[in-house]
């Protein structure tokens, strides 16, 4: 029993101590908030995705600030690519892959990144009105991811 309990303190102790040496850190969203972006959409970016980036990043009190900062979205792209599989007529499943170019300033800092998404979902079981509402559903869980990782571009560029 002594035994059990020193393996499962040195455990512990490993385990913390490799957590707090990697400096495992969760990321703070709330300096996006004290911060004034300058948003700029090419044509081709959807309109969901713009009102999705606009309400993570736009102020309700920006009229009377200077915009200090800019991000620049743009080439946004979305293709589905059917997978089939034995001798079945219609796609097994359905990829679905997204990108867009992102440009971020933040002071003095620029950063060009290629943004890439993919989701996949079963289309087999599905009947053809089912799968167009599956694929707007996957639309939107892209536009999430893509609303995600440009906040988490933001703030590593700020650190």
């Amino acid at each position: 029993m002594n035994i059990n309990i020193k393996k499962s303190f040195l455990n512990h102790f490993i385990l913390l101590f490799v957590i707090s040496g990697c400096s495992f850190n969760v990321i703070d969203y709330s300096n996006i908030k004290d911060k004034n972006f300058e948003l700029s959409f090419s044509s081709d970016i959807p309109n969901e995705l713009q009102t999705k980036i606009r309400t993570v990043f736009l102020r309700s009190d920006s009229a009377e600030d200077k915009y200090s900062d800019f991000i620049k979205i743009s080439e946004f792209t979305i293709e589905t690519y059917d997978i089939f599989s034995g001798k079945a007529l219609r796609a097994l499943e359905v990829e679905v892959k997204s990108s867009v170019l992102l440009s971020i300033s933040i002071n003095s800092k620029t950063k060009n990144k290629k943004l890439m998404s993919m989701k996949r979902y079963n289309a087999n079981e599905l009947n053809i009105l089912a799968e167009k509402e599956m694929l707007d559903f996957i639309k939107e869980e892209i536009y999430k991811d893509f609303v995600n990782q440009i906040l988490i571009e933001v703030n590593l560029i700020e650190m």
